[in-house]
């Protein structure tokens, strides 16, 4: 999957998902159409990625398993482009 800049804080995938730093403590996950705020927590050289054990669009829509499997991976993709490395971790809501 390539990787293309988009700003300093926002980079878009390939497949379309754009992944946008919203903060300190949130990115924000653009994919058709939809849009997922994700928790985030700083650590040496890499973010904890926080995802609810089902998670759902900003819009309260389920995320489809396909849907989520690209937006994990451009999760990953983007944060390597940017120098972190990706630890997900789930929530419980």
């Amino acid at each position: 999957m390539g990787v293309h800049e988009l700003g300093s804080q926002s980079a878009r995938t390939d497949t379309g998902a754009v992944v946008r730093s919203a903060g300190r403590e949130t990115l924000r996950i653009d994919y058709r159409g939809r849009t997922m705020p994700v928790p985030v927590d700083q650590g040496l050289g890499s973010l904890g990625v926080y995802l609810p054990r089902a998670p759902r669009w900003e819009d309260g829509e389920p995320v489809a398993v396909d849907d989520l499997a690209v937006v994990r991976e451009a999760v990953v993709e983007v944060l390597r482009f940017w120098g972190f490395d990706t630890e997900f971790l789930e929530l419980d809501g």
